[in-house]
């Protein structure tokens, strides 16, 4: 999935959800720049696909605990060999916001191959860090795709995917296991969370900001712009200054959270917007603060903000990108950034 460009700390390419080395992106090859989520609380629905199989899909040991959404699923491969379908089973059903197109989707996964019974590995065993996709994007396996469409914030999914809408005839390899051409896998997907493309779930209130020297922010939430005006004439300041627009209500945002936002940047220098989610064309974006994921700026200037508030972010070269810049957003060495950021949702 392309993140926003000028937010992420690196470029380089993370095509792996955890470090089992699960590749579940679409082509095993998506270049993330940054991470973009969307979450909410527990929600279901007991739909499946047209191609869905619900004989072919398999159960869950019973073990005690070992079905409770937000932990570690215990996967029993059925006896027998699948039918090469899309297999959807909800396990448990939530009754949050339904995955559609262009929804970010927060996702704890488990997984296993029908051939054997090989663990795949599980989220939950790498410190609980979410998948964090958007539906409709080609971000994920085509399966998962399907499979989530339609299913709601909080439920469980189970999910056989067939090698075509898996990894498709050249199989691939997950840390030191060979999933091969025809191989089948079994996923139980824990739906954290479901965000709208675009979403106007941001506090209300006068406005905070009351330096002259510092940009302009607009209060009115939820619209394609947020309205940001650098000051003319006024130099951008030498360190990172991060004030509130509108201060949220909800709680605060703490270190290795996933956050949740809507964001627009611009240079200080010519007022430019460089990238934006508020446009209706881009969903939401979503990553852990404070880990390193993003650049200094945002790591400092999130962390302690409430949920719900809008943020003025100044970021100045050494805590953007440096002297080397982003030449593909025309950012220089020496450009201050500009964000507002609308924190949606922390967890």
């Amino acid at each position: 999935m392309r993140r926003p460009l000028a937010i992420r700390r690196t470029r380089t390419a993370a095509a792996a959800v955890a470090a089992a080395g699960l590749v579940l992106l679409a082509g095993c090859s998506s270049g993330k720049s940054a991470a973009k989520p969307a979450a909410s609380t527990p929600a279901g629905a007991a739909s499946s696909s047209g191609a869905a199989s619900s004989s072919a899909a398999p159960s869950s040991s019973g073990a005690p605990g070992s079905d409770a959404f937000g932990a570690k699923a215990n996967i029993q491969v059925p006896a027998g060999q699948p039918d090469g379908k899309l297999g959807v089973k909800v396990k448990i059903a939530g009754d949050g916001p339904a995955v559609a197109d262009g929804s970010v989707v927060v996702l704890q996964y488990t997984a296993k191959l029908w051939r054997d019974g090989t663990d795949l590995g599980s989220s939950y065993d790498q410190g609980g860090k979410p998948a964090i996709e958007t539906e409709g994007k080609n971000e994920m396996l085509a399966g998962w795709e399907q499979g989530l469409k339609g299913q709601k914030a909080g439920s469980r999914v189970e999910v056989t995917v067939p090698p075509a809408l898996g990894f498709g005839d050249k199989g691939t390899q997950a840390g030191n296991i060979t999933i091969k051409a025809d191989d089948t896998l079994i996923f139980d997907l824990d739906i954290v969370g479901v965000y709208p493309a675009v979403t106007a779930d941001i506090a209300t209130g006068p406005n905070a900001l009351s330096d002259p020297s510092l940009p302009t922010v607009g209060t009115e939430v939820g619209t394609a712009d947020p309205k940001v005006t650098i000051p003319a004439g006024k130099t951008a300041p030498a360190a990172g200054t991060y004030k509130p627009v509108i201060v949220g209500k909800g709680p605060k945002v703490q270190k290795g959270q996933t956050l949740v936002v809507q964001y627009e940047g611009l240079l200080w220098r010519t007022g430019q917007v460089f990238d934006s989610s508020f446009s209706k064309s881009k969903s939401l974006f979503a990553t852990r603060i404070g880990v390193g994921s993003v650049v200094p700026g945002w790591d400092e200037g999130l962390i302690g903000q409430t949920v719900g508030s809008r943020v003025l972010l100044v970021v100045p070269p050494d805590k953007g990108y440096g002297p080397q810049g982003q030449p593909d957003a025309g950012i220089q060495g020496t450009d201050t950034m500009v964000f507002v950021v609308d924190i949606l949702d922390a967890h």
